[in-house]
């Protein structure tokens, strides 16, 4: 149970009558390997929420609070995670293939391993230092045929992430931390390497 409003019963009970959990209060919520397609979480608080191996396919997640929750090996994909607060939130291994995700604050939030092929990634804060006080984590990350419009990766760790095809597009890199020749086979109209 979590420090939230309703228990897990009652948030599956919800979702089946309504879809909606719109400006809900789940921090802590268990909903780990739950399938949540489509529901709107949209406003909603699931700080430090258990999500792990849950189905958010095409869930809507915007200005949603995520902060430190567990959505490693989740499947997000189109998903729609604009404005959304991820700080120290971990989505290791997480499948976010098509995700919309603009605008939101991912600052010490862990992305290692995990699929965003052909993801929308616009202005994003990831940059070091952030409020987490951890750097982001793109490593091992496939980000092949992403486009990723004006994101400061200034401490980010890129290392091994799969660009082929990226579309970085006024993204600041200077700073990343990135191994040698990464970006080859990206599309670059980077600020610097």
């Amino acid at each position: 149970m979590g420090n939230g409003s309703l228990n897990r019963d009652e948030v599956l009970s919800k979702i089946r009558e309504t879809g909606s959990l719109i400006e809900e209060d789940l921090s802590g919520i268990d909903l780990e390997g739950e399938d949540l397609s489509g529901v709107d979480f949209s406003r909603a608080k699931l700080d430090n929420a258990r999500l792990k191996g849950a189905r958010l396919v095409e869930t809507r997640l915007h200005e949603t609070s995520l902060i430190g929750a567990d959505l490693s090996g989740c499947n997000l994909e189109k998903a729609y995670l604009v404005a959304a607060k991820l700080l120290g939130a971990n989505l290791h291994g997480a499948h976010l293939e098509e995700v919309f995700l603009s605008g939101a604050d991912v600052g010490g939030a862990d992305f290692s391993g995990a699929n965003l092929m052909r993801a929308q990634i616009g202005v994003i804060n990831a940059a070091f230092p952030n409020p987490s006080g951890r750097a982001t984590r793109f490593r091992g990350a496939n980000l092949q045929d992403a486009v990723v419009n004006a994101t400061d990766f200034r401490g980010v760790d890129l290392r091994g992430a799969n660009l082929k095809g990226a579309y970085l597009y006024e993204a600041k890199l200077r700073g990343a931390i990135v191994e040698s020749g990464q970006f080859e086979g990206a599309i670059t109209r980077a600020e610097s390497f």
